[in-house]
């Protein structure tokens, strides 16, 4: 019924989200008032602890925080966490040192957001400790290598969105026009100048080169419009998110959105580094959060017309595709994989109480696991919301996680509950 009615709203996003706060406090209230335990947020697998006790986070579910070693651990520190930040509020960027049990800053940024902080992440090359952001410099987007044994900062023409992960390559978006069109996932450093321009011939994603330090456009968003065209997408603005490289680095995905009448409307997509062999995984509406599973496969939170709304695995320039998790992962999330692909890392949205979980789903036993829950307060809802997005250390033996259950945002860390049955 609470799904049934929440498509029903879709259309109606203003309406739809205060029907869903309405009904979350009426729920608290009735939950407390019957003294309710059906919902306990201290029964779980894993003990978690903050990094820092100062407002800090690290960003998106797709890059792991994690230096090899695990002896490190990127994070920001933020002057608040409950608002947009415009271009002239800076974030302290940096690490926590785990020998020494205190932040290290490299440097700050003014071109960060809420959902995925300033592209922060870890560049292991040539057996060198690399780290990579995004920053507003000389009146332009731009990245900055931070070299961990010199100090020496490399400044990159180009924001970046993800990087291959050999470090020679990094993918990019106009983060003005998706600040815009995507609040939370962009900047507001500069005005978007694509403002009204629906589906721009100059605009999409751009290939950039980090050892020459250039970039090339390789999709355009009239490209991909005239894609397998369908008339929702005529008269309203496109743009792309969520875009990741495969662990090769020889093909990405990335998502296609636009609004017609208060519908949201996705397609996934995949393409070579050049942008070629440009392929359509998924395009029934619904696209969310997705994930590479290897070079070749795609685990999406995705609609299909016949089946409905699951975790889908796609298999790359094909038509194949299998359902993970029926009837036991039922609700949107943000997947990973473990590297040996027996485990999926994902996460919920608040339910009726307010009540978050992070979740294990062992694929060979077809089981899943709360490895924790955490209230989150009404504060940090809509565009501000603190997801969980977990990621995995490099070796799987951490999880990270951003929550908010203790009044404000933190990065927490904990050890996999299931790290020693590694094969």
């Amino acid at each position: 019924m609470e799904k049934f009615i929440s498509e029903m709203l879709r259309k109606y996003p203003k309406l739809r989200s205060f029907a869903k706060k309405s009904y979350q406090l009426s729920m608290i209230f009735i939950g407390k008032t019957l003294n309710l335990k059906g919902q306990k947020i201290d029964e779980y697998l894993g003990k978690s602890q903050c990094i820092y006790n100062d407002k800090n986070y690290f960003g998106y579910y797709d890059k792991s925080p994690w230096n090899k070693d695990n002896s490190k651990v990127l994070t920001m520190l933020v002057p608040f966490d409950d608002k947009h930040p415009e271009g002239n509020e800076y974030a302290k960027v940096g690490y926590f040192d785990n020998n020494l049990g205190e932040f290290i800053e490299i440097d700050t940024t003014n071109s960060w957001n809420l959902q995925q902080g300033c592209m922060l992440q870890w560049i292991e090359k040539n057996n060198n400790e690399n780290i990579i952001y995004n920053k507003f410099i000389n009146d332009k987007y731009s990245s900055i290598i931070y070299n961990m044994e010199n100090k020496e900062k490399t400044i990159i023409d180009y924001p970046i969105y993800c990087i291959s992960k050999d470090g020679k390559f990094g993918l990019s978006v106009d983060f003005s026009r998706l600040g815009r069109l995507r609040p939370g996932y962009g900047y507001s450093n500069i005005k978007d100048y694509s403002d009204g321009q629906l589906a721009p011939d100059n605009n999409g994603i751009w290939l950039v080169n980090l050892e020459e330090n250039t970039s090339k456009l390789i999709i355009s968003l009239k490209d991909i419009v005239s894609f397998n065209h369908d008339k929702t997408m005529d008269g309203v603005e496109h743009k792309f998110n969520h875009i990741e490289f495969n662990p090769s680095g020889n093909r990405f995905m990335f998502l296609h959105r636009w609004r017609n009448n208060g519908i949201g409307y996705s397609r996934l997509f995949t393409a070579n580094i050049d942008g070629s062999e440009l392929y359509c995984i998924a395009d029934d509406i619904m696209v969310s959060h997705s994930c590479w599973k290897n070079d070749y496969q795609i685990l999406s939170w995705a609609r299909k017309k016949e089946i409905g709304d699951r975790y889908y695995l796609y298999t790359d320039k094909t038509d194949k595709f299998e359902i993970i998790g029926d009837g036991i992962l039922t609700s949107d999330g943000h997947p990973s994989y473990s590297n040996d692909g027996r485990y999926i890392l994902t996460d919920t949205y608040p339910d009726k109480f307010r009540i978050k979980s992070l979740i294990i789903y062992d694929t060979v036993e077809n089981k899943k696991y709360d490895i924790a829950k955490y209230y989150a307060p009404f504060k940090y809802d809509g565009e501000v919301r603190c997801d969980f997005h977990p990621r995995w250390s490099s070796d799987n033996k951490y999880i990270s996680f951003d929550s908010v259950h203790e009044g404000g945002r933190k990065q927490y860390v904990m050890d996999n509950p299931f790290y020693k049955d590694k094969k």
